[in-house]
């Protein structure tokens, strides 16, 4: 009998040890990144006081004092957000237009959606121009747009 529990507690032991590990140790964050930029000089500024938030979202910076980039989550349900930029009290509008697509990362992960940037408008009272850099967002941590003030 003892024989018995032995076994059955080495074999319980065994099987265990082979079963899949479900935690995921991918980056599952689709994030535009925007880093800002003086117009004249084109080299990376630091902006006194930011407020970010997306229309229908909460703030996504809120007064954030000394920052040079910010990143942004898209809407994965619309090929459009629109986000709007407090700099020092001017408002400037961020309209991002982008193409989705389902991504599937593994299976204790999941599906992601990644995005491919169109075009991207501003109202231009504080912002002077901006550039695309990279149009496809996906996990990775790369910059997105030059924002120039």
């Amino acid at each position: 009998m003892r024989a018995f529990f032995v076994t059955l507690l080495f074999s319980l032991f065994v099987f265990s040890s082979c079963t899949q590990d479900e935690t995921c140790r991918e980056k599952t964050a689709v994030l535009l990144r925007a880093e800002f930029y003086g117009f004249n000089s084109a080299n990376k500024i630091n902006i006194d006081s930011i407020t970010v938030f997306g229309l229908q979202q909460d703030s996504l910076y809120k007064n954030v004092k000394n920052i040079n980039k910010i990143a942004l989550p898209l809407n994965n349900s619309e090929e459009q957000s629109i986000f709007v930029m407090n700099l020092n009290g001017t408002h400037d509008t961020l309209r991002v237009s982008y193409t989705n697509a389902d991504y599937f990362i593994s299976y204790s992960c999941g599906m992601i959606i990644t995005h491919k940037i169109d075009t991207v408008i501003t109202t231009n009272h504080v912002i002077k121009n901006l550039k695309i850099v990279n149009r496809d967002i996906n996990t990775a941590d790369v910059q997105h747009l030059q924002i120039f003030f």
